[in-house]
């Protein structure tokens, strides 16, 4: 049986949201429960409160559920139904749809809880596609000591499940870590963080760790990156 988070896409279109469905499963994250409630019952554009009723009892593992909604009336509406049907453990999560959706999706697939979930797709907003030198994210990183640090040279492409996990691990540790690579830096708690360095088979990255755990994050970070697939 599936033990995974549950995700709900509410989109105004049915293919918008079987389509994202299914890009979920195409990078890694099949064995997480995905439910679509896109469009009206009649196939028309717009947002149903049964569709979304029923997508949270099909994604529903007894371990939680995410609802993403795209925009408009798909927030209203599955505000409704939560406000009909209050659960702790379902939430409504303000994401971008897309990366929101990837982050959950492969956050869940790595184990993590409702909590953990819920703020990998919050943490997509913040997350730059790549660097167009308009913006501050273009500006080199501040100096930070370095307690500890490795390097590790890819055996695989650093895509959405060994990123997922990646970040799930680097959560756990009180340290200040960072992941370099191509002359960028991040902070890896974050999946999409990770997943945007593009690192690929033979590539070598370096993780870097200050604090009191800082020796351990090193150890478990590079052994996950050593042992990409």
């Amino acid at each position: 049986m599936n033990q995974s988070i549950g995700i709900v896409l509410v989109s105004h279109s049915a293919h918008l949201a079987s389509g994202l469905r299914e890009l979920l499963a195409q990078i890694g994250s099949d064995r997480v429960p995905v439910a679509a409630a896109g469009g009206t019952r009649d196939g028309g554009i717009g947002t149903s409160y049964d569709l979304i009723l029923a997508a949270i009892a099909e994604a529903d593992r007894g371990h939680g559920v995410v609802i993403l909604p795209d925009l408009g009336s798909s927030v209203l509406t599955a505000l409704a139904v939560l406000e009909d049907h209050p659960r702790a453990d379902v939430l409504l999560v303000d994401a971008p749809f897309v990366e929101g959706a990837v982050a959950a999706a492969v956050t869940a697939a790595a184990g993590a809880d409702l909590a953990a979930v819920a703020g990998a797709a919050r943490q997509a907003r913040g997350v730059a596609k790549f660097d167009d030198g308009s913006g501050p994210g273009s500006a080199p990183e501040p100096e930070v000591p370095v307690h500890s640090s490795s390097q590790v040279t890819l055996p695989a492409n650093l895509h959405a499940r060994p990123a997922g996990k990646l970040a799930q691990e680097a959560a756990k540790f009180s340290s200040d870590i960072r992941l370099e690579y191509g002359g960028r830096s991040i902070d890896p708690t974050g999946v999409l963080a990770v997943m945007s360095l593009g690192a690929t088979l033979g590539s070598t990255v370096t993780v870097h760790a200050e604090g009191q755990d800082a020796d351990s994050a090193i150890r478990t970070l590079t052994r996950i990156l050593a042992e990409a697939e």
